[in-house]
């Protein structure tokens, strides 16, 4: 199956569309694509619960029972950008907005924002991930893996990862670029650029996820292996290695710093001495009676780098997009139309919409201050509790039901990139 996140390119320009129909609904579009335009929700009145239950405001349980809850409408507050929102990142004072229109720096304080570019130094304007410098930290976690780490800089700069534009880092004032072929300054290509001989360079240009070890060594993850950064030079573990893929989109660590790395063919373990893979057959990923029930009628992948081979799925419980591991040390996989998967290091637990989870295609997963896992589907934000899943959609205050990324900052808030813009939510 080819990569589903190359849907959201197409989906990036249904975007522009949706940022302009706002204006449909009594909201002024915003003058120019690419920077953050606030929708007020202050005046949303969702509709009355269905079946005669009580009237007000409430989220929808896993029963689908409608029941009252804190979740008012001043709780909630959206952005229009006109670019599909893939990766969010926290710092003490900046939230990250990747999209497809390059990447926006916005201040929390004073509600000031910066775009950058391939005008400015990226090589791509489509980003995967975000990952802010070790020392500008937020201590919240955040992001598909409940982390956000980098090496040491100036304290104001982030790690970027980018759709066929490699890896770069932004220390507030420069740009530097890394890529399979060399790193430094792209602007010139001069003196300061450093070429890599072959197989010494970053794995590969695109690059969907990023984490940092206890040791401060940043791991990447490539479409052709997962790549590791000292600082001064790569080393890519590929299927030679012990990766069950070399397609690999997520990477998370555990309690005890070891890494899990999501791919396109399932799931591999590595603790520095050896590595352990499972699949579909060994419990990852739910089996569900009818393909169409995955996916329902979310946009399809186009194709991986130019590659033919592979058929185009609506389903495939090997695919995984999004990973995070909780305090306990379990485990959790989102996986390409086949759900929730956890792993408490013997036993695999699926969860789907059949158990109240709000869609099948797990794009994002992240953990609250509090220990609570929010996950981002194709059908909105599901929050798992002890009895199961509470959910919200656009009729309770999302900007639009389709979550790409999810980023929880230091007063426990939580950040959704959706498909035209994000959404900010202050509750529980």
């Amino acid at each position: 199956m080819k990569s589903y996140h190359q849907a959201f390119i197409l989906s990036g320009l249904i975007a522009t569309v949706f940022c302009f129909a706002l204006s449909s609904q009594g909201e002024t579009p915003p003058p120019n694509i690419g920077r953050l335009i606030k929708v007020s929700t202050a005046n949303y009145n969702p509709p009355p619960p269905p079946h005669g239950g009580q009237e007000g405001k409430g989220v929808k349980t896993v029963s689908g029972e409608f029941r009252p809850s804190t979740l008012y409408p001043e709780l909630w507050t959206s952005w229009a950008i006109g670019a599909l929102v893939r990766a969010l990142a926290v710092d003490p004072r900046h939230l990250w907005v990747g999209t497809t229109n390059g990447v926006i720096r916005y201040n929390r304080q004073d509600e000031s924002q910066t775009v950058y570019t391939t005008k400015d130094g990226l090589l791509s304007n489509i980003i995967l991930t975000i990952n802010p410098d070790l020392k500008s930290q937020s201590s919240a976690p955040s992001g598909s893996g409940g982390r956000s780490s980098g090496l040491t800089g100036s304290g104001s700069g982030v790690w970027i990862g980018t759709y066929g534009g490699g890896l770069s880092h932004f220390d507030g004032a420069s740009w530097k670029t890394y890529t399979p072929y060399g790193g430094g300054v792209t602007a010139s290509y001069g003196a300061d650029w450093q070429p890599y001989q072959p197989g010494q360079g970053l794995g590969d240009l695109w690059v969907y996820d990023l984490a940092f070890d206890p040791r401060g060594t940043l791991w990447i993850a490539t479409w052709k292996g997962v790549s590791r950064f000292d600082g001064k030079a790569f080393k890519t573990y590929k299927t030679e290695d012990g990766l069950v893929d070399a397609w690999v989109y997520t990477l998370s660590l555990d309690p005890k710093g070891y890494f899990w790395f999501g791919t396109e063919g399932g799931v591999t373990f590595y603790n520095r001495q050896r590595w352990k893979s499972w699949t579909h057959k060994d419990g990852l990923g739910a089996t569900l009676p009818q393909e169409k029930e995955a996916v329902q009628a979310y946009p399809l992948p186009i194709p991986h780098h130019q590659e033919q081979s592979k058929q185009v799925q609506s389903y495939n419980p090997n695919y995984v997009i999004s990973s995070v591991v909780d305090r306990q040390g379990n485990a959790w996989f989102g996986t390409w139309g086949a759900g929730l998967s956890r792993f408490d290091g013997k036993h695999w637990k699926n969860y789907t919409s059949h158990d109240g989870l709000s869609g099948n295609v797990i794009n994002s997963l992240a953990i609250d201050r509090d220990g609570v896992l929010w996950i981002g589907t194709n059908g909105g934000v599901s929050r798992y509790a002890q009895r199961g899943f509470i959910n919200y959609s656009k009729e309770t205050g999302l900007l639009a039901d389709t979550i790409y990324a999810i980023a929880i900052d230091d007063q426990n808030n939580k950040w959704f990139g959706t498909l035209g813009g994000l959404t900010r939510y202050t509750g529980p």
